[in-house]
């Protein structure tokens, strides 16, 4: 997953795309093609805010899908680095 390896989430991953096409076409290409820069992606941080996972939601839009992944989240009584939209 795009945001385990970058250490971002990918909503992060889209705006650097925006910015830095280049470079996330390089790191898709180290990926196999297996890194989406779109939201719905999100590490998971414990309540010291040390990274423990992270969560990837698709299939529907992906405002809705990162909005999934922060109620799991903190269902779990975790946190994100993405305040809940």
């Amino acid at each position: 997953m795009g945001a385990l390896a970058l250490g971002c989430s990918s909503r992060k991953l889209a705006q650097d795309a925006d910015v830095r096409p280049a470079f996330i076409s390089a790191v898709n290409v180290l990926a196999d093609g297996n890194m989406v820069p779109v939201p719905g992606g999100l590490l998971i941080r414990d309540k010291d805010k040390h990274v423990i996972g992270a969560i990837g939601v698709s299939g529907d839009l992906s405002d809705t899908d990162e909005r999934c992944a922060l109620i799991g989240i903190a269902a779990a009584n975790l946190f994100s680095d993405e305040l809940a939209a």
